[in-house]
């Protein structure tokens, strides 16, 4: 067909039916076929679809309308990026001056109530967003550290204040809206999703039944939000519903934090259908026990052949994989072979199941087995429902080998659903390893920008599991040949899962390297500076410096003037990962309540003791998802270290050159951690530090509005006095560059596919050129300019990407109005593409970098938003061509 028509024309139910289904690799050969016999002037197709179009013009006049199917938007925000409603009223006794927070009153984000914190008394606010030890809601009466006994809050007599996310595109998309005061404190803070939301309703059509907003209570870790507010399960519900109400399969834009939660939300899909499968064949497996059972007790010698579903191809594959016993593999037997069980070893059909089914429902290959009666299950066992025999292996079951048969169906499903339900993936700003600024906020606190102290700002800080939720991620655990990481009370190596179905990236090293003698390209990285500092240089948060360090002086007691013995300790992001820090710190400073202690605990319960994957040690791999955009900012100053100092005075009698045996007071609290320094890295490559004063413990509202003013900042120098050179680029303000530069390793996805040592190929490359990188089309916008060349550009070093200052002077970033932007960034735009073995999904991937875009201006800046959406139409007309034509 020729017809250029955007709209979409009405298709007959097989039509429907075919592209709901696009994902499958039968759908792809069919989608190929449909397209060659488009090309040939008398095929049926062609012929009918100016009669389809024609049709749908005469319905249009008839006053039928026909809605345009279209890939509905889920729009998942980050942190703080969710209004926040009071479901409780609380009175604020502090003073007469202070309102009252009454129900359904915002509090998150109120510009009275901030101006009210600046101006008279913080407190009532601030207990109002904290939450509780467990992340309830928090008590102000009860236990001495504001907890309750927990019994009121079971039987819904909660005191204090409760907080849950605001509902619908309006909760995500300003915060506090129609407020003139909110710009003028928080600035473009105030708005999240609402220039998005206006773009795809201009330009693409889209209304509320087409985007869905996805709030959630972002001060709790992921799997408190499913267990308070079932969060996770109304997400998969809303997907589901917008999927078959629009047609299509979806995009999910994630922001920030969202693509942390993201990311947990697949993992326990995963789970969730694992579990759905276990359920399943355990019911199956105990209806078809107690049928044959039933048939032998009558003497019945025929086999049913009906009831065989799900459960029983399930078994024969599992038997056919796991070949338990070093019996024969039993792809050779057929599955209703009335003879022989799939071993071949009884001459009974009632026997042989029943043998089968005692084998299902028996105890874990390597279990003692005491004779006969231990081979078959009671009618006691059968009712018992899962068995946690080992409370750190969730695997552990009842039933381990209906298990290990439910986790492959399970898988198996989990891909079929995102085939079907997400179509595109967009991370804006995504902290695929973290970052190490809410680690801050948790260990000497962090005021967001907000009119109290850091110190205040802590004690939220503290309560809020979403801070874990970014923690920093060795890039050591993104190759094969990494460290394994110690983790838990119990000090036990969580050793990293190698993916069987992906090569480690160190494979492709040498490859690359040996490139240069077989091409003509002298240095093969010279486009893919990203991916040579992690691949080749094994860049990592503490490369050059620790994460957090902490110098510790021990000085003898009323001695002034004498010199003090001196201690460093130093932290990276592995320890972070199994909380070492933590412990560290509530050792060397002693709170009131051991607030770093319960963090650790907290910690703990929900990432370390879950069901659902931690992914906190792991890099994450690309998805499973046919297109995926990754959008980030860079050559912004970005925190990416701190130096803590804690001065203490010793018994003289007891202080020598060693530290170690030093007695220190210990009969007083000691306060917040004291940070002394913070490092940034500036564009290009640049490191400074920070000095940082003592900050006052009050100070005056015109002081509140002011101290934002940057502090003098110098060239950081290591210990032998040299200026290091670290990447060549910034972060964009809020996460470090060596967290959102992971997403490059994602552009090697179909490569690593093609090149693993599995037997079970998971995918492979479009092409295949020479060079493993020369799969990887590299474009980029030069500053300023509208037309995308090829290739990578200028080094960055050597470019003057970014000119702040005529930057600053145009008072313009993109942040002013969603149409445009006197501002225009460089952007590099990486793409490559790939098809999946084992579905026939051919998917690509995109990252782009803006340079000199903010953290929050992701959402609304519009030379980011535009590149990002130009590649989603590009794919929409690609993969939907019958329905927009030359979109």
């Amino acid at each position: 067909s020729s017809s250029s028509s955007s709209s979409s024309s009405p298709l007959d139910q097989k039509k429907e039916e075919e592209e709901d289904n696009i994902n499958s690799p039968k759908m792809e050969e069919d989608d190929d076929a449909n397209h060659n016999q488009e090309e040939t002037p008398s095929s049926s197709s062609s012929e009918k679809k100016p009669k389809k179009r024609k049709a749908q013009q005469q319905n249009d006049n008839n006053g039928h309308h026909h809605r345009e199917r279209r890939p509905p938007v889920f729009l998942l925000p980050g942190l703080a990026s969710t209004r926040l409603v009071s479901w409780k009223h609380k009175p604020c006794p502090q003073s007469s001056l202070l309102s009252d927070i009454k129900m359904l009153d915002y509090v998150w984000l109120n510009m009275n109530f901030l101006i009210q914190m600046a101006t008279i008394d913080a407190r009532c606010w601030s207990d109002c967003m904290t939450l509780g030890r467990y992340q309830t809601d928090y008590h102000t009466s009860g236990d001495s550290d504001g907890e309750g006994d927990g019994d009121d809050e079971e039987m819904g007599h909660t005191r204090g204040c409760k907080l849950r996310p605001d509902e619908g595109l309006d909760s995500i998309s300003s915060l506090a809206p129609g407020s003139i005061s909110s710009n003028l404190f928080v600035g473009g803070t105030n708005t999240v999703y609402a220039w998005l939301i206006q773009w795809l309703a201009d330009n693409l059509g889209y209304d509320v039944t087409s985007i869905v907003a996805l709030p959630y209570d972002w001060r709790l870790s992921p799997d408190k939000t499913e267990s308070r507010d079932g969060f996770l399960t109304l997400t998969r519900k809303k997907i589901e519903a917008a999927v078959e109400s629009n047609g299509r399969p979806g995009i999910m834009v994630a922001h920030s934090m969202g693509n942390s939660v993201f990311r947990y939300f697949l993992e326990w899909l995963r789970v969730q259908m694992q579990e759905e499968a276990y359920e399943r064949y355990v019911q199956q497996a105990k209806q078809k026990q107690q049928q044959n059972t039933g048939d032998a007790a009558r003497g019945d010698t025929a086999v049913r052949e009906d009831g065989r579903g799900a459960f029983w191809r399930g078994r024969a594959l599992y038997r056919g994989l796991m070949n338990p016993g070093g019996g024969e593999a039993t792809g050779g037997t057929k599955e209703g072979d009335n003879n022989n069980d799939d071993d071949g070893n009884s001459d009974s059909p009632n026997e042989s199941i029943l043998d089968e089914l005692a084998w299902l429902f028996g105890p874990k290959d390597g279990d003692d087995d005491d004779g006969e009666e231990s081979s078959k299950t009671t009618a006691k066992q059968q009712q018992e429902e899962i068995k946690y025999q080992n409370k750190n292996e969730w695997s552990s079951r009842k039933y381990p080998k209906l298990y290990e048969l439910a986790k492959v169906e399970g898988d198996s499903e989990w891909i079929d659903w995102l085939g079907k339900h997400i179509w595109t993936y967009v991370g804006l700003a995504a902290p695929l390893l973290g970052a190490p600024g809410p680690l801050r906020s948790v260990l000497s606190g962090e005021n967001m920008g907000l009119p109290f102290t850091d110190e205040e700002a802590r004690g939220l800080e503290l309560s809020f599991g979403s801070t874990s939720n970014v923690n920093p991620i060795s890039t050591k655990m993104g190759f094969c040949d990494g460290d394994d990481v110690t983790a838990g009370n119990d000090g036990k190596k969580r050793t990293k899962k190698k993916n069987s179905n992906l090569a480690c990236l160190e494979e492709l090293v040498s490859e690359i390297e040996s490139s240069k003698d077989k091409t003509d390209q002298t240095d093969p990285w010279k486009n893919f500076p990203a991916l040579r500092l992690l691949l080749k240089d094994r860049v990592d948060f503490d490369s050059l410096f620790p994460t957090v360090q902490v110098e510790r002086e021990y000085c003898e007691e009323n001695k002034q003037g004498s010199p003090c013995n001196h201690q460093t300790i130093n932290f990276g992001p592995k320890d972070v990962m199994n909380g070492r820090i933590f412990d560290e710190f509530s050792q060397i400073w002693k709170e009131r309540g051991d607030p770093l202690g319960v963090k650790l605990d907290q910690l703990q319960q929900s990432w370390w003791n879950s069901n659902v994957p931690n992914y906190l040690e792991t890099t994450p791999d690309r998805p499973h998802i046919k297109h995926v955009i990754l959008a980030y900012g860079t050559d912004v100053p970005t925190e990416i270290g701190y130096i803590y100092r804690k001065t203490e005075l010793v018994d003289n009698s007891t202080a020598t050159n060693t530290t170690t045996s030093a007695e220190t007071k210990t009969d007083v609290f000691d306060g917040v951690p004291s940070m002394k320094e913070i490092i940034w890295e500036e564009p290009q490559g640049k490191l400074v530090s920070e000095s940082l004063m003592t900050e006052p413990a009050s100070f005056s509202f015109k002081e509140t509005i002011l101290r934002k003013k940057k502090q003098k900042r110098r060239p950081f120098r290591l210990k032998d006095n040299e200026e290091p050179v670290w990447l060549h680029h910034s972060g964009d303000g809020t996460i470090p560059y060596v967290s959102l530069m992971w997403a490059h390793t994602w552009l090697l996805h179909a490569t690593r596919a093609m090149r693993t040592t599995n037997s079970m190929l998971e995918g492979e490359r479009i092409s295949n050129p020479k060079n493993t990188l020369d799969s990887i089309l590299v474009t980029h916008r030069p500053k300023g300019g509208n037309e995308w060349v090829e290739g990578y550009g200028a080094d960055p070093r050597n470019e003057e990407n970014v000119d702040l200052e005529s930057r600053s002077n145009i008072g313009d970033t993109g942040t002013s109005h969603p149409h445009g932007t006197k501002y225009k960034p460089k952007m590099v735009r990486f793409q490559s593409s790939g098809k999946s073995r084992s579905t026939g999904m051919e998917y690509t991937t995109t990252v782009i970098e803006a340079i000199g875009v903010e953290h929050k201006e992701t959402t609304r800046n519009y030379d980011i938003l535009a590149a990002v959406f130009t590649d989603v139409l590009k794919n929409m007309h690609d993969d939907y061509l019958d329905d927009y034509g030359d979109l």
